[in-house]
């Protein structure tokens, strides 16, 4: 047995970790199900609207006042009966709805205490976790220098150094190229289109000057565009990161962003720092940025999710991260299937530079499942 498994915060840490997982999947599970039972109680509501309908139909004709002799009376007699038959399959639907909204407010009771136990095994798997490295780190030597201890994912590094190197320089580039035929396409042909527009305004204003206020609209709609396209690239360099201020500070704002873009999806999120006092690298604070960025663009783009949970942990020495959505999944070839340059791809790179790890993994039932760490180097 080796000194791992004789160590017991390992063993503590499995336990939770496997207690996590079981809770976790119970969670997500349970969600899934009230999903479907309100979607069974909103087709329960139409029935009975539709039935409701119905039976005012045949009431009204019931209350029609016919002589008792008249040939007519026998309809009238079938037309109450129908309207009984109806009332008795409204109240069954209403007894049906009543015992599917019981139900459902008892797992959407169920859900709350799941998620406080996720919640809170998730601290605790924070806290092993954190302690675990702090001993590990005080027993490495000069020779291990390179070793993270990270070990929620388990994956080692068959590729080639140069080969991720050379990987990011080309992600690099077509970013550059990217935000140079931005600026070329919307701000240098916008402006040079513009000369030329205020060159014919001079001789419109002494000439035609209902033709001269439509250019000065026109001139006034290209500013706003090329304003508009400067934000962009200013957006895709990172200008919008102010690393002066702390971290944790940049991360709310990220969230916020999101929250306000896509209010149709309940984003549940919390960012946990051990350390009030953290002085974080400002290349640290870009890339955190980046990343969470990229998970949450592919969320929104691809997913179909409505619900996402984010939880993320930065210490002094670690920054860990989970996000979870409810969406349609993704394939475990996920890399394969997408470009060379998208944002997938630079997401895995970027995090080996920082010599992080990642994964990525999910299907139909589960949503989406990104957990990445990196250590904060000086």
């Amino acid at each position: 047995m080796t000194n791992e498994e004789h160590n017991p915060l390992s063993i503590i840490e499995e336990a939770n970790s496997k207690t996590l997982d079981y809770f976790n999947k119970t969670y997500l599970s349970n969600l899934e199900l009230v999903q479907k039972l309100k979607t069974e109680l909103f087709e329960l509501e139409v029935q009975i609207e539709t039935l409701q309908k119905t039976r005012e139909l045949y009431t009204y004709q019931g209350e029609d006042r016919r002589n008792v002799f008249s040939p007519l009376s026998d309809l009238r007699s079938a037309s109450i009966s129908r309207g009984a038959q109806l009332a008795d399959q409204i109240q069954a639907l209403e007894d049906a709805k009543e015992s599917l909204d019981n139900r459902i407010r008892q797992l959407e009771n169920d859900i709350i205490f799941y998620k406080e136990q996720v919640e809170m095994l998730s601290k605790a798997s924070k806290c092993i976790h954190t302690v675990l490295i702090g001993k590990k780190e005080s027993q490495v030597t000069e020779s291990d220098d390179t070793d993270t201890g990270i070990e929620f994912i388990e994956q080692e590094d068959t590729e080639d150094n140069s080969a991720h190197n050379y990987n990011m320089l080309r992600l690099e580039d077509y970013e550059r190229y990217r935000c140079a035929n931005s600026l070329n396409r919307n701000v240098k042909e916008e402006l040079i289109s513009n000369i030329n527009k205020l060159e014919v305004l001079k001789w419109l204003l002494h000439s035609d000057v209902g033709r001269a206020m439509v250019t000065i609209t026109e001139l006034h709609n290209s500013s706003e565009n090329i304003l508009k396209s400067i934000d962009k690239v200013l957006f895709k360099l990172n200008y919008n990161v102010d690393t002066k201020q702390p971290i944790w500070d940049q991360v709310d704002k990220l969230i916020d962003v999101y929250k306000r873009m896509h209010p149709e999806c309940m984003i549940d999120y919390s960012c946990d720092c051990t350390e009030h006092e953290l002085n974080i690298p400002p290349v640290i604070t870009v890339r955190l940025i980046a990343i969470l960025r990229e998970i949450f663009n592919n969320i929104f783009k691809h997913s179909n999710a409505n619900r996402v949970t984010a939880k993320i942990f930065i210490s002094s020495r670690l920054i860990d991260v989970y996000v979870n959505d409810n969406g349609v999944g993704i394939p475990e070839d996920y890399l394969d299937r997408a470009a060379w340059h998208s944002g997938l791809h630079k997401l895995h790179e970027t995090i080996y530079q920082l010599d992080g790890k990642v994964q990525i993994e999910g299907d139909i039932i589960s949503g989406t499942n990104v957990r990445f760490s990196f250590p904060i180097k000086r």
